[in-house]
């Protein structure tokens, strides 16, 4: 006998896969592979369950941004509309300050260049008395500015006077609808009492 251990004959190591001999003359018996190892754990079952009071609370917390984004743009919005229409009103206002001071500049050289023009002629009608020209002039010129101002302080007040007098007529009418009576009534019913009063007394 052969010192040497036969390799050949060395019975295969019971492991994962490994054959049992046979028993009783059946055939070889594969033993099954054993479950996953009871110290691992699946990736499923090692991710805790959700909480939904928390998703509840990052969606309400992400509405929450997505207002404040929202309500960030209008007030933007709205300030620079703003903005626009400050410089938009500025704009005219210097325009118009501009179109005032030109359009009167326009206007008092024409008034001026009018008033020598008359003077002048007035001048050569007197016999080339020029200073009689200018003097009649000044005067109708200070009578024609007096006359506008007249008429149109004459036109306002009457216009204002007319509206009040329509205004508390109305007034009036509306005292009647609502008591039968307005406030004129009532002062002459006081008055016909007062001097009814008085009468008895000097009877």
């Amino acid at each position: 006998m052969s010192s040497k251990f036969d390799e050949s004959r060395r019975p295969p190591s019971a492991g994962v896969g490994a054959q049992a001999e046979p028993v009783g003359g059946a055939g070889p018996t594969v033993i099954p592979p054993p479950p996953y190892p009871f110290n691992e754990v699946k990736e499923d079952e090692a991710e805790e369950p959700r909480n939904p009071a928390s998703e509840a609370f990052g969606r309400i917390k992400c509405d929450i941004d997505e207002l404040k984004e929202y309500a960030s743009y209008y007030l933007a919005a709205k300030v620079d509309g703003l903005k626009r229409t400050a410089k938009t009103i500025g704009l005219y206002a210097v325009l118009g300050v501009i179109g005032l001071l030109v359009g009167g500049a326009i206007i008092a050289t024409a008034a001026g260049l009018l008033i020598v023009g008359i003077a002048d002629g007035l001048g050569r009608l007197f016999g080339g008395r020029y200073w009689l020209g200018d003097l009649v002039t000044g005067l109708l010129v200070l009578g024609v500015i007096g006359g506008a101002v007249w008429f149109m302080m004459k036109k306002l007040t009457g216009s204002w006077r007319s509206q009040t007098i329509k205004k508390y007529e109305q007034r009036k009418q509306t005292q009647r609808v609502r008591f039968g009576h307005n406030v004129k009534d009532r002062a002459a019913e006081g008055a016909a009492a007062a001097r009814a009063a008085g009468t008895q007394k000097r009877a």
